[in-house]
Formats: structure tokens, C-alpha cells, sequence
């Protein structure tokens, strides 16, 4: 034993002593501060043999301290009076503390490891309580910041059983130790063993005057325990809805709709799940800057991006800009002056680098540099970040504003669609994001080895439904009026029953998609040559021969670099030339070979001005140079076609005239020659082939006589403005029918020919006199986003896009909410199996159109009938899950999406609010168990916003942690019994847990990591040092401060850039000052200082929001 009575943790623990001590005491006061059950389970055992305990804790609800307070205001008189305010507490605010005083007891629960000492430290209370051996109070008259342990001695008997005479009554420990497991043990405190009776009982009065004062707290602290996860007996059925409510809770509590929403005229033409939308969309934006709303096409995304729009501008007073495809233009200026939207439209083909090559082109515009909020629609235009206009928005996005993105197709190819587009408002790969690792370049990489899932991600970003979600869930039965039954939507998918959404007062139908092939033989097209022209273009070779192939087209004009002399290869610029051109070859016998197939004419076209270029280049050979690339516009009448960018990006980089001497020429001419020998040869195979002959377009007329033509109308799409002219003068022969119009590139008014097409889905169009509605229009992609052409029921894709994607694009404008037809046609040309296995174009299509149903969730099929849906794969991007393992391998997989899951409890919510209510107060860390087939358990975590699920075998091996996937695992109602949980279960749970505290450290420290600060950093803090260290003016100084707390923070990239420029050229003093000003407004920095703040006070502890055992 020591010879002094002081306990500091260090050398002397005071759970030692506590222990010693209750083993010989009867009875105990403890009045601490602070309690957690923590504290209690070091001496539990000791506490069996006590009579009784009397637990007084203080107030713990207030999170600044007399002292805080007067630290923070320098005001004496305030502390008194908050003194004066605690010591007679409303009868309101004394039932408030203790409330909140009891929150405190839950969260200390649910933050407990679940171990099984901590499991029966729960229950040992609750039966202390219960046997009255335990009583607790909480004092609410003032902040209790006293801590003493008083104990009351037991009867002591020796050897043979005789009571001995004790001269103390008692002992007590006086200090700083509040009641938690730190404090007891860990903490460097300051406590001392009082001794003497007369202190004991100045002592034990000093409690029991406290004690008299205070609020009992026996009954709420045991329901607390009762409800806790160590004591309460859970449902499958409560562990399946705790698990989506925690998952989707950010979406459907906080602030009212009419918060979010104003009684405007946008607002009035929106659905009950267009506002839903909306709200979603205005809080991921103000999470993470930016949002991608990506509902089918169809379902009006428009509409719910001018609401979001409307939103900021009237509650921020937001100036928006609006980037969007030229077809849309005319479509935004409408919605602007219609709602008022203060916004300004531009069109995507403006957005190009200056002359200098900086893409700061928005950000010197007096019309746009001031805008806040930017709307892009059709975001997927982006996906590709080496082109200006990605370059440009990118720049403009960089100085901190908000983005919305519209698009119903956000990946076309891969994954890296995404990436790119989400980096337009996240520009940094660090991120806050709750993904597992904290940066997005790592997370895609990974997704692209099938190591994590892209819907993880997205399900914090992204808005998507499908139709039959939005039916099932906000529809009503056409014969009944009533919403219809979720658990009955089979019925509605088969077609027994129908349902309509309401849309501004309007019952609004979805149309069923009939799709049908029209195949043709595209060997009769062309007068049985085809077998002679497809090996006049060739098949793709890495090697040009020294000699050409007789009939086969060598591409030497797009190859040049192959016919640079050997020793010149090596060098500039044509090792630029090798670089820039080498899949140009390609990239012209693919463009060659789809308009082959696009039609005759088409063909025709594209070989006759690629003759004539040819011919001049030969020209400029014996002029003594060798002219590289040429202007898009030479031979593509349409250049801003997306499938044909990569092209025009390729011919404009190898653009340039180099010397001839540097080129083998004798063999470069030869090849020329040869090309143009086989282009003369192919024209004059061509030329011959009449429109009578043309068996595709003959196979167009006789479908067009069918009596389904006879009615409705028609809209035909194709990709070549040359075959679009070439189907209207055919089959508008002589231009006599004024009912038919053709539309490609910016040749005509576009609002003209769609307001003539579909009057009743453009109300606003006001016919000119004399003119005429149309009933066919032919048309390329110009039309194919955006606009609402539903008042027609078929379309024709003459020649099948080899961009999927963009055949959605083209139903989507007739397959619309609010069509008025029941059925709407598509009919897709396809050639006859012969060119289909030189093509490969229908395999390519097929599974490039599945993989958009698997991984985008598309609703309808595309191509024909055959073709399977994923309708559960509603989330914005789905990935297959091919290669793993199931839990429940021989039986048939659910899965849940977060959509259904937030629609579950939006239901729950609206029908039943008080079972809602219940869900929602379900403590963290429940857990169940219940007998399946397939042994295992289920674990979710949590760490502030960082969540993730694990579904494992009985061994504790990780099957999957996919969200749909575990959802349609734990999926089940009511009436699903739980059972006992099985042995070793919290070890299990516990094992689970300390993986994924394991990650959020890791997380934590890449984080901190990325919070180092960089070189440009370094210099302007140094700098604004020097200033602060000579500046006499008060404000100047308070400046400093706040910019020197501004640039220490995370800086994006385009900052990092602009402070890396500021030290190259040793900007000091007042310069320096007003740069930084303007770089902390043009950035809004201030609103980054908000977030990171936030980001900061978030509750980052690792913790169990439930689990299951599977037995």
C-alpha cells in the first residue's frame, strides 16, 4: 500500500481501490459529472455484493461549460446569470435535460463494443434496478462538476464469524475521475482518499441534499437499457427496416416540402415524384456540390431541372446558366421566360478555348463569369475530358459553383463516363463521398477490376427511377382511382391491369413499346456488288505493305507517318505525327463503311469527295510538300456527330504540311494512286444503282404502305444528313406533299418542324398561315434529345446507330409520359446475316444494349423482343454480378434497391406514421437471428456518414458487401420469427467491426494526408505571415487571418494551379493580398471553410447500426 493517499491513474489506478473498497462496503453514493456504462463495467462484479447504490450524474446535455462561456465573451455578468438560470430550472427545462441526459445514456450504448462482458453488464443493471439495488438520479438545478465516490462500510466479522467494531463508517475518493472506463483507469487524473467520520459525514450530507434536489432517473435509464441492443429482442422484419431507414434517412427527414418547394407555376406542373426529385437533388447539391438527375427518358428531367433552378434563385437568389445541345436551346429560352428562371442559355458548340488555348472562356465572359449554378443537359456529352468544351466547363466549375447534371444515359461505354462527368463538380479524387478508399481514380480503377460497385458510389449522387418504379409507386389504377398496391404491380407489368401518374391535375399514361426488325438484304442493295465493295474497304491491318493490295483500299492518305524514312521517324514532329495518327486508318474505313451501309447515296457521296481529296493531294506532292489532315467539314456534312468526334479530334491534330523529302515518295505516291484508281472503280459500281434498285430503301416504301402507316405518324432517323435528303426526295417525289419535312444539322428551324410535327406536345407553337401539320419527318440525330414529340407513335431507325446509347435517346422522344397512344412502334433496320458477320453489328448492339439494361436499369428493350430486362436493377448503374458467390446459392436471388427502399418508407410514413415513427426510433446496434438455409450473419456499420454492409459465411468470410444484394438477403415481413442468437455471436459481430474501424483510419489518414500542405500553399501562408508580423491596421490584420485560415484548408487542383503561379512570380505585400481576395470570392472559399467545419463536427465513431445471424 502506498503511503499517501493520492490516485492519478498513473501510478495507482482508482478502479483498484473502488474495487478494494466494495468489497467491504454495504452500501455507496457516487455523484459524477459525467457517466457512461463504460465506467460501471470494470466494477460490476464488485457491485453484486453492494445493498444498494445511489447513482447521481450530472446534466450532461450542455456542450459549453461556465468556463467556455466566459472565455468565449469575456462577460462575468452572463455566467452569473446562466448560474442563476440553471439553480431554477423551468419545469419544461428540467424535463428537457433529462431527456437529453438520457439520449446521452443511448448514444454511450451504442457506441459500446458488443462483447459478452458488456452484454451482461447491461443485464446485471437492469436487474440491480429492478431488485432496487440500484438507484440513479440526475441532477438538473446547475452543472454537476463534482466527482466523489462515497462508500458506507459494511459489518465486518472475524475468523470465527463475530462482527468487528470499525471506528470509520465510511471512506470516500474526492477528484477529477467522472464515472467512465477513461476515467477510472486511463486519464491522468487528480483524486484523494478522504478519510475520518466527520468527513464521511459532511460528506454523505453534502449528497443527500444534492440527491433530495434531483430528478429520478431509475425507470429511464433502465427502459434505455431495455431498448438497447445487449437486452432488447428484435424482428427479421425490425432489422431489415432499420437497415433501409439508416440507409435513406438523409433523404426523407429535415425540412418540409413547402421549405424546398414554392406555389410557383413550375412547381404546379410537377408530379408528386418530379417534387420528390427535386428535394433529393437540392440535398445531394448542397452535400457535395453538384448532382446527377438521371430518371429514364421520358419521365420529364427537364422539368425537374428547372425546378431545382428555380429553387436556388429564389431562396439564394442564384444566377443559373443553362449549357445544353443546340436542339435544346429554343426549349430552355421557354422554360427561362416562362418560369423565370434568371438563368442564361448556351449552347454546348460555344464552349471553346480561347485563341491562346485557355479554356477560361466562360470565366471572362461578362455574360456568364458571375453565374452561380450551372444546369448541363444531356450531361453524357461530357464524358470524355480531352475535348474543349469538357476542358472549358471544367475551368468555370473549378472556382467552387454548383452543378446539376440531367442525362437518362450517364455511362455510353464504361464506367469512366461517370468518373469524368462527376469530376465536372468534384474535381478533386479526395473525397468525402462515403466510399471505401476516399478517392475516386482509385474506387473506378477498382470497379474496373469487379473489386467494387459503381452503385455504391452513385447512390450518394445520382437520381434515377424507371417507369415501373414510378407507376408502382406513385400510380393510380385506371379503373379504381386508388394507388396501386406495390405487392399487386405484377399485375400492372403483365398488362391485367393499368396505372397513370398524375401530372398538373392530368391523368398521365406510360405507352407500350411494340419493337420489330425489318431486315433487308443489303446484297440485292447493291445489285449483288456487296461482296466486291466490303473487300474494296478493307479490313483493319497494323502493317502497310510495301505493295497494296490489288482491290483493297491502303488508307495512305490517314497513314502517313507509315511512309516517314527511317531516320526521321524518331523526330518532330513526326513522332507527333505517329501519336496523333495512329487510328486514324481505322477511324476512315469505319466511317467509310457505315455510311455503306447508311444507304447508296450516302456511300456514293462520302467516296466522291474522298476521290477529290485525293486528287489534290497528289497535286500538292508535286508541289514539294505532303499536306496532313484537312477540315472535318470536307468530308463530313455533319461534324458534330458524337460517334464521328474522335475522327475530326484525329484529323485536326495531324493537320499540318511537312516536306516531301521526309517521306518515302515514290511509294507514298504509289499508294495514292492506287486508292484513287479503286475510289474511281467503286463509283463507277455505284453510280449505276437507281432508287428503284435500292432494295433497302424499296423495303422502306412497301412497310410504308402497311396499314399501320396509314394512321398516326411516322418519324424516320438516321445518322447521314446525305441519307436523310436522300430518303425525303424520295419519298417526297417532286416535293408535292406538304405533309412530310426533312431536318438535319442547323439547315432550318428546328422549333418550326417540331412545333408543325407535334402541336399538341409544344402547345406554344403558333402555326403560320398556310402551313400545314406534318405526319412524317425525316431526321438525324438533331432531334434525338430533349424534345417532346409524342404526338407521333412510330419511329424508323433506317441505319442502326453504333451508339446504343443514342437509340434511347430516339425513343425517348416519342415514348413519353403523357402520350396519348397506348402502343408506340419502333422498327429497326437490319441487314441480312451476310454483312451482319463482316459488321458484327448486331452482336454489338445486342450486348452493348444489354449491358445498358443490366448496368443503367433502361425499362423498355430496344433492339426486338428478345432482348431480357433487369427491372431490378433500378439504381442509376447497376453492375452485373457475375463471378461471385451467393448466399443463397441453390435458391433464387432478391434484390432491393435504395429506390425501392426510400419508396418503402415514404409509403410507411404516409400510411402508417406512428409504425414509422417506431422504425425510426429503433436503437443502434439491434441485432436478431433467424433460421435460413444458408448459414452466415449480417453486419452493418456506420462511421459519421460512412456506411457499409457485410454479408458473410458461417466461418466469417466476406460474400458481399453489394446493398441491393444484402437488402433482398435480410428482405422479409412481419410475421418472420427471430431466434435465439447463436454462441460466439458478438465475437463474430465484434471481429467485423474492428475491420471496419480499421478502414475508417485508413480513411481517416488519407484524408489528413491530402491536408498537407502543398508548395503553393507553403508560400502564400509564409508571406501572409510577413504581413500580419508589420501590419498596424486592425482590419488588415483580421483580413489576413481570414485568408491565411482559407488557404491552409483543402484546395482544389485549378486553386493549387493559381497559388503555383503566384510563386513562380514572388507576388508579396498588397498584390498578394488583393490576388487572394479575388481567388477566396471567385472560388467561394467561405462556403468551403462551412463544409469543412461540417465535415469536422461530424461523428466520425466507428459503430454497429444492427445485424443478424443466419442459422
Amino acid at each position: 500500500m502506498p503511503a499517501h493517499d493520492i490516485i492519478d491513474n498513473r501510478n495507482e489506478k482508482l478502479v483498484h481501490h473502488i474495487n478494494r473498497i466494495l468489497s467491504s462496503t454495504e452500501s455507496a453514493r457516487f455523484a459524477v459529472g459525467y457517466f457512461f456504462l463504460s465506467g460501471l463495467s470494470a466494477i460490476a462484479e464488485e457491485l453484486n455484493g453492494v445493498k444498494e447504490l445511489r447513482l447521481l450524474i450530472g446534466n450532461t446535455t450542455n456542450r459549453e461549460t461556465l468556463e467556455q462561456l466566459a472565455e468565449g465573451y469575456r462577460r462575468l455578468e452572463l455566467v452569473a446569470e446562466t448560474v442563476d438560470a440553471e439553480r431554477y430550472p423551468k419545469r419544461t427545462e428540467t424535463k428537457r435535460m433529462a431527456t437529453e441526459t438520457a439520449e446521452n445514456i443511448r448514444t454511450s450504448m451504442e457506441l459500446m463494443d458488443q462483447t459478452d462482458d458488456g452484454e451482461m453488464l447491461v443485464k446485471t443493471l437492469v436487474r440491480l434496478i429492478e431488485d432496487k439495488k440500484l438507484k440513479v438520479k440526475v441532477y438538473t438545478k446547475g452543472r454537476l462538476h463534482a466527482k466523489a465516490y462515497i462508500f458506507d462500510y459494511g459489518k465486518v466479522f472475524d475468523e470465527s464469524g463475530k462482527p468487528v467494531e470499525r471506528h470509520e463508517k465510511g471512506i470516500a475518493v474526492v477528484g477529477s475521475s467522472n464515472l467512465t472506463l477513461s476515467g477510472v483507469t486511463h486519464n491522468t487524473e487528480l483524486n484523494v482518499i478522504v478519510q475520518g467520520n466527520s468527513n464521511h459525514t459532511e460528506l454523505v450530507r453534502w449528497f443527500d441534499d444534492l440527491w433530495d434536489e434531483s430528478q429520478d432517473f431509475d425507470e429511464t435509464l433502465m427502459q434505455e437499457m431495455r431498448e438497447s441492443w445487449a437486452y432488447a429482442f428484435m424482428r427479421p422484419y425490425d432489422i431489415y427496416m432499420k437497415t433501409i431507414y439508416a440507409l435513406v434517412k438523409d433523404r426523407l427527414e429535415g425540412e418540409d416540402d413547402k421549405d424546398f418547394l414554392w406555389d410557383d407555376e413550375i412547381t404546379g406542373r410537377l408530379a408528386d415524384f418530379q417534387k420528390v426529385a427535386v428535394r433529393q437533388a437540392i440535398q445531394i447539391i448542397r452535400d457535395y456540390g453538384g448532382v446527377f438527375v438521371s430518371d429514364v427518358v421520358g419521365l420529364g428531367k427537364s422539368y425537374i431541372g428547372a425546378a431545382i433552378l428555380k429553387h436556388f434563385e429564389r431562396t439564394e437568389h442564384a444566377r443559373p446558366l443553362v449549357l445544353c445541345p443546340a436542339p435544346l436551346v429554343d426549349m430552355w429560352d421557354r422554360y427561362n421566360e416562362v418560369y423565370q428562371l434568371n438563368a442564361r442559355i448556351l449552347s454546348l458548340g460555344y464552349l471553346r478555348e480561347d485563341e491562346d488555348g485557355s479554356p477560361n472562356f466562360l470565366l471572362q465572359s461578362v455574360k456568364h463569369r458571375e453565374r452561380d449554378i450551372v444546369l448541363i443537359d444531356e450531361s453524357h456529352n461530357f464524358r470524355y475530358s480531352d475535348t474543349q468544351r469538357y476542358k472549358v466547363i471544367q475551368a468555370f466549375l473549378a472556382t467552387g459553383k454548383r452543378c446539376c447534371l440531367l442525362t437518362a444515359t450517364p455511362r455510353n461505354k464504361t464506367a469512366w463516363d461517370v468518373y469524368y462527368q462527376l469530376k465536372l463538380f468534384h474535381q478533386d479524387d479526395k473525397t468525402d463521398i462515403p466510399i471505401d478508399p476516399p478517392d475516386l481514380k482509385q474506387y473506378f480503377r477498382l470497379i474496373d477490376k469487379n473489386e467494387k460497385k459503381l452503385p455504391d458510389l452513385l447512390s450518394n449522387v445520382l437520381i434515377r427511377r424507371t417507369r415501373n418504379h414510378i407507376l408502382r409507386w406513385y400510380g393510380f389504377d385506371s379503373a379504381t382511382h386508388q394507388p396501386v398496391d406495390p405487392s399487386r404491380f405484377k399485375e400492372y407489368q403483365e398488362g391485367v391491369r393499368r396505372a397513370y401518374v398524375i401530372v398538373g391535375g392530368r391523368h398521365q399514361f406510360f405507352p407500350k413499346r411494340e419493337l420489330e426488325t425489318i431486315e433487308y438484304s443489303i446484297e440485292d442493295t447493291y445489285q449483288g456488288l456487296y461482296q466486291d465493295l466490303r473487300g474494296y474497304i478493307g479490313k483493319p491491318r497494323k502493317i502497310v505493305p510495301v505493295k497494296p493490295y490489288k482491290d483493297e483500299l491502303t488508307f495512305a492518305r490517314y497513314g502517313l507517318w507509315h511512309y516517314v524514312i527511317k531516320e526521321k521517324c524518331r523526330q518532330e514532329p513526326y513522332a507527333s505525327l505517329q501519336r496523333a495518327g495512329a487510328n486514324l486508318r481505322g477511324l476512315i474505313r469505319v466511317l467509310l463503311f457505315k455510311r455503306f451501309e447508311s444507304s447508296v447515296y450516302a456511300f456514293k457521296e462520302t467516296v466522291g469527295k474522298l476521290l477529290i481529296l485525293h486528287e489534290r493531294f497528289v497535286q500538292a506532292l508535286t508541289q514539294g510538300f505532303v499536306p496532313a489532315g484537312e477540315e472535318a467539314q470536307s468530308i463530313l456534312y455533319e461534324p458534330n456527330q458524337d460517334e464521328e468526334q474522335e475522327l475530326m479530334d484525329a484529323l485536326r491534330k495531324v493537320s499540318g504540311k511537312y516536306n516531301a523529302s521526309d517521306f518515302d515518295i515514290e511509294r507514298l505516291k504509289e499508294h495514292i494512286e492506287h486508292d484513287i484508281a479503286l475510289y474511281k472503280k467503286i463509283l463507277g459500281l455505284v453510280e449505276p444503282i437507281t432508287p428503284e434498285q435500292d432494295a433497302k430503301l424499296q423495303t422502306l416504301n412497301m412497310w410504308l404502305r402497311k396499314a399501320l402507316f396509314q394512321n398516326g405518324k411516322c418519324l424516320i432517323f438516321t445518322q447521314y444528313a446525305d441519307t436523310a435528303r436522300y430518303l425525303f426526295n424520295n419519298l417526297n417525289d417532286g416535293g408535292k406533299s406538304e405533309n412530310i419535312d426533312v431536318i438535319y444539322s442547323g439547315d432550318k428551324s428546328k422549333a418550326r418542324i417540331v412545333g408543325r410535327f407535334a402541336p399538341k406536345a409544344n402547345p406554344e407553337y403558333r402555326f403560320a398561315p398556310g402551313e400545314t401539320e406534318l405526319m412524317t419527318v425525316i431526321a438525324t440525330d438533331v432531334l434525338a434529345e430533349g424534345l417532346n414529340l409524342q404526338d407521333c407513335d412510330k419511329i424508323i431507325n433506317y441505319d442502326l446507330h453504333w451508339n446504343p446509347v443514342r437509340l434511347i435517346q430516339r425513343f425517348g422522344r416519342i415514348d413519353r409520359i403523357g402520350s396519348e397512344y397506348d402502343m408506340v412502334y419502333g422498327f429497326n433496320f437490319l441487314p441480312e446475316t451476310g454483312i451482319e458477320r463482316n459488321l458484327g453489328l448486331k452482336e454489338k448492339l445486342h450486348n452493348r444494349i444489354q449491358e445498358i439494361h443490366d448496368t443503367i436499369g433502361e425499362d423498355s428493350a430496344i433492339l426486338d423482343k428478345t432482348e431480357q430486362l433487369n427491372e431490378e436493377a433500378m439504381y442509376a448503374i447497376y453492375e452485373k454480378k457475375g463471378g461471385e458467390l451467393g448466399i443463397l446459392e441453390d435458391e433464387e436471388e432478391e434484390f432491393v434497391d435504395l429506390n425501392e427502399a426510400e419508396e418503402i418508407l415514404r409509403m410507411l410514413r404516409k400510411e402508417n406514421p406512428g409504425e414509422y415513427e417506431r422504425i425510426a426510433n429503433l436503437r443502434d446496434g439491434i441485432r436478431t437471428a433467424r433460421a435460413m438455409e444458408a448459414k452466415g450473419f449480417y453486419v452493418f456499420c456506420q462511421a459519421g456518414r460512412y456506411q457499409q454492409l457485410f454479408l458473410l459465411d458461417e466461418n466469417g468470410n466476406i460474400i458481399t458487401r453489394d446493398i441491393p444484394r444484402i437488402l433482398g438477403t435480410i428482405k422479409c415481413g412481419h410475421e418472420v420469427h427471430g431466434t435465439k442468437l447463436p454462441a460466439g455471436y458478438n465475437t463474430s459481430v465484434m471481429k467485423v467491426k474492428r475491420m471496419f474501424t480499421e478502414e475508417v483510419k485508413h480513411r481517416q489518414a488519407e484524408r489528413e494526408h491530402t491536408m498537407s500542405l502543398t508548395h503553393g500553399q507553403r508560400y502564400v501562408v509564409r508571406e501572409l505571415r510577413i504581413i500580419f508580423g508589420a501590419a498596424k491596421d486592425e482590419d488588415l490584420k483580421a483580413q489576413v487571418n481570414i485568408l491565411e485560415k482559407a488557404f491552409r484548408g483543402m484546395i482544389t487542383n485549378a486553386l493549387n494551379k493559381e497559388l503555383n503561379k503566384i510563386r513562380r512570380n514572388g507576388i508579396t505585400g498588397q498584390t498578394l493580398i488583393k490576388m487572394l481576395t479575388n481567388l477566396y470570392h471567385q472560388h467561394n472559399m467561405r462556403d468551403w471553410a462551412d463544409r469543412r467545419f461540417q465535415r469536422i463536427t461530424d461523428d466520425s465513431t466507428p459503430k454497429i447500426i444492427c445485424s443478424e445471424g443466419f442459422l
